[in-house]
């Protein structure tokens, strides 16, 4: 052992010695390779193409790094081979003959770290090279899948390193598997759980907070089980890979210096270095009080009481557990006493943070000067029916279209996209935020009973950080200070994808109204001059359109398609990617867009037409109806309905609706008091329509109470 091969023949030792694992590994290869390319062969008679296409698409993704199992398999296998192959060290006797040995701790940290990737990594190689050769066999492209195998094999090994490496450091820290296995989880949940408290309590006492990704952004980030799931579903690029690499570089080398210094006569203990056990300690039990801290608040309805109660029984339930697993002896449960009250303070300043904004996070605004750019807009009110996202369309088999439409949340398009040419105009309106909270605070605000509007602010600063907030102000206010924000070019800019379409993008219109389509492209006669002439008055219209015309119901909805989507908008019911595209990517026609249905009308499409009361068979109206309680005094409000008949009535009615889902166009529009309609049509087919507040719809309300009580 002391010779110049040492390395191979500890090597070898290591491996007769861990035979269990390597026939462990070679069976769950086996199976999860070769056996399941042949079930894969027998699902198909590769009869047409197309089953072959399918057989190749799902060879590929079996031997891919997309593949979900081998990702679950990689990562039960780390835990199993990091932990089976220190287990010596949970043993004194095994511990005192190995360090006899005239061998370097280094060495020996070598030999079997090396020795669980082998395991995993040669049948892994062998048999999915093995399902090549079988799926090659069945008619695929043997050179096609061996690239992908190969790619499939060193992206999942090169990862593989992170959850293993973590598992040999949880096994370095512990003196007992039991205890080894919680300290894995310890290190892999710890700092997404607090990742996730912190952004619960943000949410909880933060007005403005609005960052609801924060954990699942940062999870990735400081967990290293997180780290390795992340990614699997990309397209891996050389960022990635080496991230991995100098990520299992860093592990690595904790690993090494902890086996190096870890105590001999901590076999069997509970926690190997006398330094971690109060950290860890500490950090377990402050993060358990501010989980029943939250609990306990929450389920209190926010009494400060239940807060402080869920705060000591959560960290001293925990501090206790804790120490019975350190010493394995009940007796020591109130040990470290001081500890246990400094975690107790730790977690109550954490929540006294967020509870008393401790930090000014709600009242912060940009100093003077310190803003490039700003971006805003009305989460509900204004443009919530704007569609961000990009419509992906693959090959087609048997004429059937394979599409997806991969959708973009709206803070993540406007952070990119939309640039007020007047940033200071965010910043006014989050002032006078501000100032309600100064003044008022938000409870006396949200007492008013007025309705509250949702604004959110993105702030770019001139040293390169940006700050997003969002601010609940009442809905009149709102409508006052959004209204140069919604003049800004650069909002309207940022806000309408469409303003950005060029004109030999433009392959095609398509303009809808109620149930009607029409579909504009060269295919149906139309000049390419006509279509650029049509996208041009409606970008001038919608770029000039102001937010009272925006409040409008509009008369009709338009898009403008590109290649994909024409193909999407010209394509039959039994294709996927028109259900899937659907009625995405429609925009307004308001009556003010007079050029626009100039155009249109000029091509003999018409909206906004009248219903043809004669096409009317009924209509179910329902509206809330004030009654009559047991007692003529009392009064009380019910939702009430009936089916409408009378001819002479219906006519009345249809000269007075308006088409229902065209109200979510309307900014800032109060749809209070109306009554809603279900027009059923002489072919069977019904709309959604609705009476305004008014004279016809308090008429229209008492002939509902009269009809729904009789």
């Amino acid at each position: 052992m002391t010779s110049r091969n040492w390395f191979f023949k500890g090597m070898t030792e290591e491996i007769k010695r861990r035979l269990w694992a390597v026939a462990l590994s070679v069976l769950a290869f086996f199976f999860t390779f070769p056996v399941s390319m042949v079930y894969l062969t027998t699902q198909n008679d590769f009869s047409d193409a197309r089953d072959l296409n399918y057989f190749i698409d799902s060879a590929e993704e079996l031997l891919s790094y997309h593949n979900g199992w081998t990702v679950v398999l990689m990562a039960v296998m780390a835990v199993v081979l990091a932990f089976s192959g220190f287990s010596y060290l949970n043993s004194r006797s095994k511990v005192d003959f190995y360090h006899c040995l005239p061998i370097r701790r280094e060495k020996q940290f070598l030999i079997r770290y090396l020795c669980g990737i082998l395991i995993t990594a040669v049948p892994y190689l062998f048999f999915s090279v093995i399902s090549v050769q079988i799926a090659a066999a069945a008619g695929a492209p043997a050179g096609e899948l061996m690239k992908t195998a190969l790619f499939g094999w060193a992206y999942q090994m090169v990862s593989f390193l992170i959850p293993y490496t973590t598992a040999v450091i949880a096994a370095m820290l512990t003196g007992n598997i039991v205890v080894g296995l919680m300290g894995f989880g310890v290190l892999n949940i710890y700092f997404p759980l607090f990742v996730l408290l912190w952004q619960g309590l943000a949410e909880m006492c933060l007005e403005t907070f609005c960052s609801h990704d924060l954990a699942a952004d940062w999870a990735g980030k400081v967990s290293p089980m997180f780290f390795y799931i992340d990614g699997f579903d990309q397209t891996v690029t050389g960022g990635m890979i080496l991230s991995r690499l100098v990520t299992a570089g860093i592990l690595v080398a904790i690993a090494a210096v902890l086996h190096k210094k870890r105590p001999s006569e901590a076999a069997g203990k509970a926690m190997a270095f006398p330094l971690s056990q109060p950290l860890i300690r500490i950090m377990i039990t402050v993060e358990a009080a501010v989980s029943g801290l939250m609990f306990f608040w929450t389920l209190g309805g926010r009494e400060f009481g239940w807060a402080l109660f869920g705060l000591f029984a959560g960290g001293v339930i925990c501090h206790c557990v804790i120490e019975i697993i350190y010493h394995f002896d009940f007796k020591k449960l109130f040990s470290h006493k001081k500890q246990m009250a400094l975690s107790l303070i730790l977690a109550f300043g954490i929540f006294a943070l967020f509870f008393w904004d401790l930090t000014g996070y709600d009242r912060w605004l940009p100093k003077d000067g310190s803003l490039e750019s700003a971006a805003a807009y009305v989460q509900n009110e204004v443009d919530s029916w704007v569609d961000y996202g990009t419509l992906v369309v693959g090959r087609e088999e048997d004429n059937r279209g394979f599409g997806q439409w991969i959708r973009e949340r709206d803070e993540d398009y406007l952070a990119e996209h939309m640039t007020l040419k007047d940033g200071e105009q965010a910043v006014s309106l989050a002032r006078t935020w501000v100032e309600n909270w100064n003044q008022t605070g938000m409870d006396a605000v949200r007492g008013s009973g007025l309705p509250e509007e949702r604004v959110y602010v993105l702030y770019r600063l001139k040293n390169g950080r940006t700050a997003e907030r969002v601010y609940d102000i009442p809905g009149k206010q709102t409508k006052d200070l959004f209204r140069g924000i919604y003049d800004d070019s650069g909002y309207k800019e940022g806000r309408y994808p469409l303003l950005g379409m060029e004109e030999e993008q433009l392959k095609g219109i398509q303009v809808s109204y109620m149930d009607k389509e029409s579909l504009l492209s060269e295919k149906e006669g139309i000049s390419r001059e006509t279509l650029s002439k049509i996208l041009k008055i409606y970008q001038k219209e919608l770029s000039s359109l102001s937010l009272e015309q925006s409040g409008e119901l509009p008369v009709g909805e338009i898009r403008f398609l590109d290649d994909v989507r024409l193909q999407a908008a010209e394509g039959t019911e039994d294709q996927e990617i028109t259900w899937i595209y659907g009625d995405l990517e429609y925009y307004p026609i308001y009556p003010s867009f007079t050029g626009t249905l100039a155009a249109l009308e000029e091509q003999k499409i018409a909206v906004g037409d009248p219903v043809d009361p004669a096409g009317v068979r009924s209509v179910w109206m329902e509206a809330e109806v004030e009654t009559e309680e047991n007692f003529p005094l009392e009064k009380s409000i019910s939702y009430m309905g009936y089916e409408e008949k009378d001819r002479e009535v219906i006519e009345k009615i249809v000269r007075e609706m308006k088409y229902g889902p065209y109200r979510e166009y309307c900014s800032f529009s109060d749809f209070s008091g109306e009554i809603s309609l279900r027009v059923r049509f002489e072919d069977d087919t019904d709309e959604a329509f609705f009476i305004p507040d008014g004279s016809t719809a308090d008429w229209l309300r008492e002939r509902i109470r009269e009809n729904a009580e009789e």
